[in-house]
């Protein structure tokens, strides 16, 4: 029996092939739909390649806004196949060939429409600034942005069930014990004071946490790919580990 991967984040669709094909075979509105949250999940892991592989901040962003115009135009997402590999490898390989395009007409296409919602030039290259690892090749750190993005999207999951449930203080003072971002400024016994909840307690939440953080990360990753089993979950995962 295949697992249920569906997953309810405003802006993150049932699984991203459907998207693809909502993209493909849908009407205007839908396909601007679909492709719009292709966009807002992979505009920026695209960047940081760009930006990795020597284009200056204003050229990713003009390269990135005109290959996603591109992708709807030009209706690049037909000859998407998920028999044939994962749908990121399929856009990098197509923006590879953008790049390529561009720089053989001798200019960058200028921004089209706004397709990236979320695109925010200034907080992309504030964020790239901050990015680390200046060892990775463009395509490991496209990698590993894209696996920072799942893992981003799983914890976004997370804190909406918490504040759903009344509890969206429990989890702003947990979230730095899931090991994703900043080292905690206080400790247990700080944070128990501030709450009035017993340090036994909330070492309880935070392992109840990690369990569900689990759990929706399965299910996200399985949402990237095509009618997975399990074990090609756990093999995407592994993959995604690799990377962060």
């Amino acid at each position: 029996m295949r697992p249920d991967t569906r997953v309810s984040i405003p802006g993150f669709q049932t699984t991203q092939w459907s998207v693809v094909r909502k993209a493909i075979d849908g009407d205007e509105i839908k396909a601007q739909e679909g492709l719009t949250a292709i966009c807002n999940t992979y505009w920026y892991p695209l960047y940081t390649f760009l930006r990795r592989s020597g284009q200056k901040p204003e050229d990713a962003e003009d390269l990135a806004q005109s290959f996603f115009e591109r992708l709807i135009k030009k209706k690049i997402l037909v000859s998407a196949d998920s028999s044939k590999g994962k749908l990121r490898h399929f856009l990098i390989a197509c923006l590879r060939n953008h790049v390529s395009d561009e720089r053989d007409k001798g200019s960058a296409m200028k921004r089209g429409a706004a397709l990236v919602s979320s695109f925010d030039a200034l907080s992309a290259e504030e964020r790239y600034k901050l990015e680390s690892s200046d060892h990775l090749s463009p395509d490991r750190l496209f990698q590993r942005e894209w696996s920072l993005s799942m893992l981003g999207i799983a914890l976004e999951a997370l804190e909406i069930e918490f504040r759903d449930a009344g509890k969206g203080d429990l989890f702003r003072e947990l979230r730095p014990f899931l090991g994703f971002g900043p080292e905690p400024s206080d400790r247990y016994g700080e944070i128990s004071a501030r709450l009035g909840v017993a340090p036994g307690t909330l070492k309880s939440h935070v392992h109840r946490m990690r369990e569900r953080w689990s759990e929706l990360l399965f299910e996200i990753v399985g949402s990237s790919l095509d009618n997975p089993t399990e074990e090609d979950i756990r093999n995407e995962l592994r993959e995604l580990q690799g990377y962060v």
